[in-house]
C-alpha cells in the first residue's frame, strides 16, 4: 500500500513540476531578446568571440567600447539617424552569424531557448555592475524535486532542476574568458552526468553546485606539469650540459620579462644562468634585456639588430657550455599564430638552440583568442609548459579551463606584476574559487 502511495505522490509531483518549468519557459521566452539580433548589432559581449578575429570585431574586449555600442543601439532604437543617413528599420531582420546559428541549433537540441543565455548575459553584466550577481547556490531545484526532497532521504534530479544551474555556470565561465565552446562542452556533460543522479535531499542545491565544483576542478587539475629547477638539476647531474629554455609567444605578453622572473628563480635556488637576447627584431629588445642582465647579476650574449635569433641562442649555448652555466633562457621576437614566415622561424630556433623545454608566455586577459594561440604553437614546435601573464588585472584565468579542456599542455606559473619575484605556480584551487565559489 504504501509503494503505491508513493507511486502517485512522486507522479503528482513529476506533474506539477513539468507544469511548473513549462510556466519559467514561458514566461522566459517574453521577455528575453534574441541572440541573433544582439549579436548583429554589437550588443554581444566579446567574451562571445570564439577566435581572434572575432573578438577584434566584438570589440577587442574594451569596456568603454561596448558601452559606446549599446548606447548607440539605444539611440537608434529610439529613431537616430545613423552615420550612413539611414534609420534602423524596427521591421527589419538581423542576420544571423553562421557560428552563431550552430550554438542556436544545438541549444534548441537540448530543449533551450536561443535566447537564454545571451539575454542572460546581458542582465548578468549589470546585476555584476551592480553587485547583485547571482551565483550557483542562488539557483534552486524545481518545485516537485524540493517537495520530493521533504519526503524521502535522496532525489534523482531531472534536466529540469539542473538547467537552471547550468546555465549560471556558462554566464560565469564565459565571463571569466573561457571559450564558447568549450564552455558548452563542460555544461554538456555535466547535464548529462547529474540527469538522473541521486543527490541528498537535505540540501540539493549545495548538492548540485558541489559537483559542479568537483567536475570542473577536474579539469583544471588534469594534465601533468613539470619542475623546471629539478629539471635543470637532473640534466647538470647526468649529462653536464646547460638546461635550455625558449621563451615564445605573441607580441605584448611580456616573454622578457618572465624570462628575467625565471632567471631569478633559478639563482634564488643556488643555480647559475646565462640570458640569450634572441629578439633582434623589435626595438630597444635587446636592451631591454641587457637590462634586466644588469639588474640581476647574470651575463647576456647578444647580437644585432636584423641578425639571426637562431645563431645568437646558439652563441649562448656555447658561453654557457664554457663557463659551467646551469641554464641558458632564450628570448624570442614575439609573433602572431597567423604569421606562416615567423612561425618558420621559431622552428628553426628550436632545431638549432635543441631547448630542453619551450615556454609559450601568453596574457591571462587575452579572451579566446589565447587557445588559438596556444595550439598553433604547440603544433609548431611542441610546447612543454605555459606562463600567464597579468593576472593581477581584472583577469579570472578562465582560459586556463580553455587551455587544459583542449590541450595537454600544462600551465605552469602566473605573474602578477613587474617585480622579479611576481611570480606564482599556477594554482587550480585559485582559479576554481573564482569560476565557481564555494559559498
Amino acid at each position: 500500500m504504501f509503494e503505491g502511495l508513493k507511486k502517485k505522490f512522486s507522479g503528482f509531483i513529476d506533474a506539477l513540476s513539468k507544469k511548473e518549468e513549462k510556466g519559467r519557459r514561458d514566461s522566459a521566452g517574453g521577455k528575453l531578446p534574441d541572440a541573433g539580433a544582439a549579436a548583429a548589432e554589437g550588443r554581444v559581449p566579446p567574451i562571445y568571440a570564439s577566435s581572434h578575429e572575432d573578438r577584434g570585431q566584438a570589440g577587442g574586449g574594451s569596456r568603454e567600447l561596448m558601452e559606446e555600442r549599446s548606447d548607440r543601439v539605444e539611440r537608434r532604437g529610439a529613431g537616430e539617424t545613423s552615420k550612413h543617413g539611414t534609420e534602423r528599420d524596427e521591421g527589419a531582420h538581423d542576420t544571423v552569424p553562421e557560428g552563431q546559428k550552430s550554438r542556436d541549433s544545438g541549444a534548441a537540441s537540448r530543449g533551450e531557448s536561443s535566447s537564454g543565455t545571451a539575454g542572460r548575459l546581458h542582465a548578468s553584466r549589470d546585476r555584476a555592475a551592480a553587485g547583485t550577481e547571482p551565483h550557483l547556490h542562488d539557483q534552486k531545484a524545481t518545485l516537485g524535486t524540493r517537495l520530493k526532497g521533504m519526503v524521502f532521504k535522496e532525489v534523482r534530479v531531472s534536466q529540469d532542476d539542473i538547467n537552471p544551474f547550468l546555465e549560471q555556470l556558462k554566464l560565469a565561465l564565459l565571463q571569466s574568458d573561457v571559450n564558447y565552446e568549450v564552455a558548452e562542452k563542460i555544461a554538456d556533460k555535466l547535464r548529462a552526468d547529474l540527469t538522473g543522479r541521486p543527490i541528498s535531499a537535505k540540501d540539493l542545491s549545495g548538492g548540485i553546485t558541489a559537483i559542479i565544483r568537483e567536475s570542473v576542478l577536474s579539469v583544471l587539475q588534469s594534465g601533468s606539469s613539470i619542475n623546471l629547477i629539478e629539471m635543470a638539476r637532473s640534466r647538470r647531474a647526468t649529462s653536464g650540459e646547460p638546461f635550455k629554455i625558449l621563451f615564445l609567444g605573441p607580441n605584448g605578453a611580456g616573454k622578457t620579462t618572465t624570462m628575467a622572473k625565471i632567471a631569478r628563480m633559478f639563482m634564488d635556488n643556488g643555480m647559475t644562468c646565462v640570458l640569450s637576447a634572441s629578439d633582434t627584431f623589435r626595438a630597444a629588445a635587446i636592451e631591454q634585456t641587457v637590462y634586466h642582465a644588469g639588474k640581476l647579476g647574470v651575463h647576456v650574449i647578444k647580437g644585432v639588430y636584423g641578425a639571426d635569433p637562431a645563431s645568437v641562442a646558439f652563441d649562448a649555448i656555447a658561453y654557457a657550455k664554457a663557463h659551467g652555466i646551469d641554464a641558458v633562457l632564450i628570448d624570442s621576437a614575439g609573433r602572431q599564430e597567423t604569421n606562416r614566415s615567423l612561425m618558420e622561424e621559431i622552428k628553426k630556433m628550436a632545431r638549432i638552440a635543441k631547448p630542453d623545454v619551450k615556454l609559450f608566455v601568453g596574457e591571462s586577459i587575452a579572451g579566446n583568442a589565447l587557445l588559438g594561440q596556444v595550439k598553433e604553437f604547440n603544433q609548431a614546435v611542441r610546447l612543454d609548459g605555459i606562463i600567464l601573464t597579468k593576472l593581477d588585472t581584472d583577469a579570472k584565468g578562465g582560459n586556463t579551463l580553455s587551455i587544459l579542456s583542449e590541450t595537454e599542455v600544462p600551465v605552469l606559473f602566473f605573474t602578477t606584476g613587474e617585480g622579479y619575484h611576481d611570480i606564482t605556480a599556477y594554482s587550480p584551487g585559485l582559479i576554481i574559487n573564482s569560476l565557481v565559489p564555494d559559498n
